[in-house]
């Protein structure tokens, strides 16, 4: 057990750098939107990726937490990280190949 509370842990520390990275790049987008078509384009996509990372660090911790206090909910908060892991690979991926 010790081993996935690793796991967890260091999926919601990923979802939360990568969510604050986007969204920082989200933050300049936003403000430099309308100087460049292909910046316009983009912006919706990269909300998405954002979205992604921030259900990761959401999802991450709340099966971290559940493993780490011994919570009865926690099978199933590992069972829905673990369908949403290849879930979000396939949105961020295919986003990003748009983009």
């Amino acid at each position: 057990m010790k081993y996935l509370l690793y796991v967890d842990a260091a999926l919601a520390a990923l979802g939360v750098a990568m969510t604050l990275s986007v969204s920082y790049v989200c933050l300049v987008y936003g403000i430099y939107q309308s100087s460049e078509p292909d910046i316009r384009q983009g912006f919706p996509s990269l909300l998405i990726v954002s979205a992604s990372f921030l259900t990761l660090a959401v999802a991450a911790s709340v099966a971290t937490y559940g493993l780490w206090k011994r919570r009865r909910w926690n099978w199933p908060a590992q069972a829905a990280l673990g369908v949403l892991l290849p879930t979000l690979y396939l949105i961020v991926t295919a986003n990003l190949k748009a983009a």
